[in-house]
């Protein structure tokens, strides 16, 4: 079945209307690493089969209004994908800074063919996540955006995908952070019928940049595929800071690659999940420690019901150089039900002598001493049960720093 999926997409690929190096690079990249199956370690997870029973088909363009999906804080800087092309026709970006640069990913090569060809190389020997090579092959029209150096945003930037059809989409950015800039971005996802996606958002952050990107995955319907990647490249003394929220779908799957190429940069990743019915969602986190005193620190928790499913797998990477890194990973779980499913494997491959570094997974159900607690003041079982799933997803939901967003995740989620 693997095969002639692979040969719809090969048409996909010979259909495409551009064909420059970087996609013709990244398709060959894709064909090497090949469609991943359920032997693929990092993919073990996925009842992949059912994706590849589906024809793989372009995602038809489509004019949707994106103003009920619009963050109160975002209205006048929201960029919106439809069906994976970027649609500046529908954006809204009064408030995007004038200093700040935000284009078609078309003409971001014409202008700034330095900076992009220099990633793009990179990105063609990096890049190990089938689904993201995938994504450089077949993107349409991206977004390019530039922080200049010492730029602070005031008002966070919302990055919209809407999903109306049933076909593949690959929405991609690229964004650029200068030397001591500051943002917090946030990507909501949107998908009410079936529908596969396959965004790719690629940060690189000069010295001291600041990125806080928080992704919003809690209104999109169980019968889409989201495979997420997330790539991050920081300099000395940047920092990245990202929330991930999500219901999970026929299959969410989060992907993270971090390099951490600068002294004192700093990575912090939390994620928080909860899933009902047969949703699933999947989290996969590389944080490679290049350079000397660096930290990380990954927290993920999730909550499992009916016949859903959840997986978590880390590694943290410390070469040989990074002497003084401090990394932590945890994952923790609430199973809800004796069908529903949640796997977790956090690692550390550490090649350095002066680390500090830990690792940790908790797999249970909800404290029965507690539950007998709040019954014994009064409280009802539902509602018991309730605000210790409240207490226990709360504490990646509070990361949220954009008060709209928040509180739907407190809502959804807790």
């Amino acid at each position: 079945m693997s095969e002639a999926f692979q040969a719809g997409l090969q048409a996909l690929f010979d259909a495409h209307p551009t064909k420059d190096k970087f996609r013709s690079e990244l398709w060959k990249t894709f064909l090497a690493l090949g469609l991943p199956t359920r032997k693929s370690e990092v993919f073990q997870y996925l009842k992949l089969r059912h994706l590849y029973a589906l024809p793989p088909v372009s995602a038809e363009s489509a004019s949707i209004d994106p103003t009920p999906y619009i963050l109160p804080e975002c209205q006048g800087s929201c960029f919106v994908f439809v069906n994976g092309r970027y649609m500046p026709s529908l954006s809204r970006l009064s408030a995007f800074p004038k200093k700040g640069v935000a284009l078609p990913m078309s003409d971001a090569f014409k202008v700034y063919g330095t900076l992009l060809n220099n990633r793009f190389s990179s990105i063609v020997q990096e890049e190990k996540d089938p689904f993201a090579a995938l994504n450089g092959a077949l993107y349409e029209e991206g977004l390019f955006l530039y922080f200049p150096p010492k730029l602070v945003m005031e008002n966070p930037l919302q990055i919209l995908h809407l999903n109306s059809d049933e076909g593949w989409s690959f929405p991609r950015i690229q964004c650029m952070a200068g030397i001591l800039t500051s943002a917090s971005i946030v990507s909501t996802i949107v998908g009410q019928t079936p529908f596969i996606s396959s965004p790719v958002v690629d940060f690189t952050l000069d010295e001291g940049a600041r990125i806080d990107y928080f992704q919003d995955a809690l209104e999109i319907s169980s019968l889409g595929w989201v495979f997420d990647a997330t790539r991050a490249t920081l300099k000395r003394d940047a920092i990245f800071h990202a929330v991930a929220l999500t219901i999970g779908s026929r299959a969410v799957r989060h992907d993270y690659k971090v390099n951490l190429r600068g002294e004192n940069g700093e990575a912090l990743l939390h994620g928080v999940w909860q899933l009902h019915e047969n949703r699933e969602a999947h989290t996969h986190v590389l944080i490679d420690h290049e350079a000397p005193a660096c930290r990380s620190y990954q927290q993920f928790k999730g909550v499992v019901h009916d016949t859903s499913h959840s997986s978590f797998e880390g590694k943290i990477y410390v070469r040989q150089a990074a002497q003084k890194t401090q990394a932590f990973q945890l994952n923790n779980n609430l199973i809800l039900s004796d069908r529903a499913n949640a796997d977790s494997k956090p690692n550390l491959e550490i090649f350095a002598d002066d680390v500090k570094a830990s690792h940790g997974a908790t797999v249970g159900q909800l404290d029965e001493e507690q539950l007998l607690y709040l019954r014994s003041r009064g409280i009802p079982l539902a509602i018991a049960k309730q605000l210790l799933i409240h207490g226990f997803t709360q504490e990646v939901v509070d990361k949220v720093a954009i008060l709209s967003l928040r509180e739907k995740a407190r809502h959804v989620l807790c």
